[in-house]
């Protein structure tokens, strides 16, 4: 089976160059490397064009959109191009372990009905310092060695069990989901798509690292202003049925997401909503954050 490996990126050149280097350091070699490239200056573009190309062991093809298409339609536009069987999104501040393709690919090609793979994640700092706690965080996903194997797609992606990235897709199943889902899904496009990906579908979990999670103050995970929570939040309240709501592990992320969830959508105005949420049945209002919460909402917030 071939593999594409699907990379896009914005204004991070020096990461973008680990990210390639863990792909091209890969004990099985992919088959192509596609780069979306949202940069707004030439940067990237002069690096992949007059050194990378070079010296490359993997046929790199290469987009700079101007303008930037920004991430969802960015990985929708080169998840378009890949030509392989399989595909890999990789962010371009993440990383590959070296036996990731390798590890991920035979459960694919042992199991006919599986349609994507993944493994545990090192989480690391925006430094590339590892972060000590990788497996317990891992364990917060659900990421145990009792759950190897063939897992249900829907509740691997609803739990966040499967990773925002790094996972090896059938391409065909994964144009066929596609992507950018027109923005329904905001920052929690990554979310989104694997949330539709496993609708009806098997993904397979393997108990073994198969790659890095960098933790950057720019990415939806990290510190900076998104509504990544909230968008996530809508999707486990709007869109899952109440069986699956009603799941212990799936109350429990929800429960988790809520105030995160509710300050984000205070910052964005929407205090009706926050206010409804606030007064869920899966949110503590009479409790210390749920105070603190009540002042977002009388305190006007400014940015």
């Amino acid at each position: 089976m071939t593999v594409s490996v699907i990379i896009p990126t914005y204004n991070r050149l020096e990461m973008l160059k680990e990210a390639i280097d863990s792909v091209l350091n890969q004990t099985r070699l992919p088959d192509e490397i596609i780069i979306g490239d949202d940069s707004n200056n030439n940067l990237t573009k002069t690096y992949i064009n007059k050194e990378l190309i070079l010296k490359s062991e993997v046929p790199i093809r290469y987009f700079h959109h101007e303008p930037s298409l920004k991430q969802g339609r960015n990985v929708e536009f080169i998840l378009n191009k890949a030509a392989c069987d399989l595909c890999m999104l990789l962010h371009d501040d993440d990383l590959l372990m070296p036996d990731c393709i390798k590890t991920l690919i035979k459960p694919l090609e042992e199991n006919p009905e599986v349609v994507a793979s993944y493994g545990d994640q090192i989480f690391i700092h925006e430094n590339g310092k590892e972060i000590k706690d990788s497996f317990r965080l891992n364990k917060k996903y659900y990421r145990t060695p009792e759950r190897q194997g063939i897992v249900e797609g829907k509740w691997a992606s609803v739990v966040q069990m499967f990773p925002n990235d790094a996972f090896l897709v059938r391409t065909k199943a994964a144009l066929k989901t596609g992507y950018f889902a027109n923005g329904r899904a905001g920052d929690a496009v990554d979310f989104y798509f694997g949330y539709r990906l496993g609708e009806g579908n098997k993904f397979f979990y393997v108990n073994r690292y198969t790659a890095k999670y960098r933790m950057c103050t720019e990415s939806v995970s990290g510190s900076g202003s998104t509504n990544f929570m909230s968008a996530t939040l809508k999707v486990l309240l709007q869109e899952i049925d109440t069986s699956m709501r009603e799941t212990p592990e799936v109350r429990k992320k929800i429960r988790q997401l809520m105030n995160p969830a509710i300050s984000e959508v205070i910052r964005g105005g929407d205090k009706n909503l926050a206010l409804k949420w606030m007064t869920s049945k899966y949110y503590n209002l009479f409790s210390l954050r749920g105070f603190k919460r009540i002042m977002m909402l009388v305190i006007p917030y400014r940015s």
